[in-house]
């Protein structure tokens, strides 16, 4: 079924919904947020939250952002959402739409680094420089594109030191890129959305999943993890979109534009970064307190993951020249090296 079929039949409902609003004047324009992350979670109360806010302070309370009762459509439809205009603002795990974005999945690629702030920052600037010349994403208007905490594996059962120990593991998976991976490592593959994760756990439908840390206690899943194998490097990154409806940005004037840019792009990465960095920093003594075991994977582990990776690698390479990139891997170069990869 594709995204338009997935979502068309919420359109009605959509524009029926009572508003949560973050000011009581009038404004010029209101635009809806699609929000499909839990309640209390910290990319909605420590990035959008904010940036709502600031919206409405930098262009003087004549554009608001106001929050949806619920999703707009599916997780997986919020790209289409904000391109048709069911929502105006969305936001979109980009890992979502497998196959849709080739270029974008290089910024997924394992081994890239793991520091939250410089990983966020970076991502935003090889999207202005290598994709957005090139129309990636072309369908909305991008407000900003920022990096999640690199992923590893969290598991049920046992604690993962070796290939030996992950084989014939069913893993959820975030992104085609990780399924890929779960595959060469012996491991089988689930793709679903984070927000069914707890249930594939607590029903036993999956052994474990190659999620960030920080997402373990936001989606309560640290009553169904018992431990958790680090990998230097990360296994992988999701990028996380937020996307305009193009027709309502057009719909607020230049000056407003202007400075609703001012907050957003780079200046929203870095906060992203900010926010995931000591959402980070905090998780290691919240999950060690609720009985999760932490390990780190040993060089000699590490250096087989490296290794087993390399046709995911190649891979992209060939899929990102097809479609359009000419250097892809000064695109991963320079990705890794302001990243703090091995690259």
């Amino acid at each position: 079924m594709s995204f338009h079929a997935r979502i068309l039949g919420t359109a009605a409902a959509a524009a029926a919904v009572t508003f949560v609003s973050f000011g009581a004047n009038a404004a010029d324009m209101v635009l809806r947020y699609s929000n499909w992350l839990p309640a209390g979670y910290h990319l909605t109360d420590q990035v959008m939250k904010p940036w709502m806010e600031d919206v409405e302070r930098v262009t003087e309370g004549r554009v608001k952002v106001e929050i949806l009762p619920k999703v707009v459509g599916t997780v997986p439809g919020q790209y289409d959402a904000a391109a048709d205009g069911l929502a105006d603002v969305t936001l979109f795990p980009v890992a979502y739409a497998p196959g849709r974005f080739p270029i974008e999945d290089g910024l997924e690629l394992p081994f890239v680094g793991t520091d939250p702030l410089k990983r966020s920052l970076a991502t935003w600037d090889i999207y202005k420089k290598y994709m957005e010349p090139l129309g990636v994403f072309k369908e909305v208007h991008v407000v900003t594109i920022f990096s999640s905490n690199s992923t590893h594996f969290m598991t049920t059962s046992k604690q993962v030191k070796s290939l030996a120990d992950f084989s014939g593991l069913k893993m959820r998976s975030p992104s085609p890129t990780v399924s890929q991976e779960i595959e060469l490592f012996g491991g089988v593959a689930v793709s679903k959305p984070i927000s069914e994760l707890y249930e594939l756990l607590s029903g036993g439908i999956v052994d474990g999943a190659i999620i960030p840390i920080d997402t373990v206690k936001g989606f309560k899943l640290d009553g169904a993890l018992k431990y958790i194998t680090e990998v230097p490097g990360g296994l992988s990154n999701n990028m996380v979109l937020i996307a305009m409806n193009p027709a309502a940005w057009a719909k607020i004037s230049e000056k407003d534009q202007k400075a609703i840019d001012e907050i957003s792009g780079r200046f929203l990465a870095n906060r992203n970064g900010e926010v995931i960095g000591k959402k980070l920093e905090a998780s290691y003594g919240e999950l060690k307190a609720a009985g999760l075991t932490f390990e780190t994977a040993s060089p000699e582990f590490a250096a087989t993951l490296k290794e087993k990776v390399t046709p995911i690698i190649e891979d992209w390479y060939k899929r990102a020249k097809a479609a359009g990139l000419e250097n892809p891997e000064a695109f991963l170069k320079e990705l890794s090296d302001a990243s703090g990869g091995i690259y």
